[in-house]
């Protein structure tokens, strides 16, 4: 059985590969459509950081659930 720290931690790691992932496919499929892509660092600071934001409140999300089914958890 996972600890609460544990599972934090895989759900971190996995939303951090999610995030990359994303930001690739993301990158990728743009590219076409933007062309030239200088100048656009202000526009891809702006989509890193929703997507990081995102990722921030899926997290807590996740932690939040996770803490209210331990503390559910009846002893004998």
């Amino acid at each position: 059985m996972q600890t609460i720290k544990e599972r934090l931690v895989e759900v971190c790691d996995t939303t951090t590969t999610f995030v990359s992932f994303l930001r690739a496919m993301v990158a990728a499929r743009m590219a076409p459509l933007l062309g030239d892509e200088r100048g656009e660092i202000a526009s891809w600071v702006v989509v890193t950081a929703l997507v990081v934001v995102a990722a921030i409140a899926i997290v807590g999300i996740v932690v939040t659930k996770l803490t209210t089914t331990a503390h559910n958890i009846q002893t004998p």
